[in-house]
C-alpha cells in the first residue's frame, strides 16, 4: 500500500498542485469542522517541495 500525506492547509495545498502533485482524495477534516483535508501520495519528490513550501511560509 502506497504511503500518504494528509494536508489539511489550503494553501500548502494549492502550492503543491501547482507544482504537479495530484490529490488522491479530498476529505472532511477531522481536525478543523468546516474545513477539507487533501490527501497526496507521499513519495520523496513530494517530501521535499513540502519542506520548500514550508520554507517559504
Amino acid at each position: 500500500m502506497k504511503q500518504r500525506k494528509v494536508i489539511l492547509s489550503l494553501r500548502v495545498a494549492d502550492a503543491l498542485i501547482k507544482q504537479g502533485f495530484q490529490v488522491i482524495e479530498v476529505r472532511p477534516s477531522t481536525k478543523v469542522r468546516g474545513n477539507a483535508a487533501f490527501v497526496f501520495e507521499l513519495t520523496p519528490e513530494f517530501s521535499r517541495a513540502l519542506g520548500d513550501i514550508h520554507e517559504k511560509l
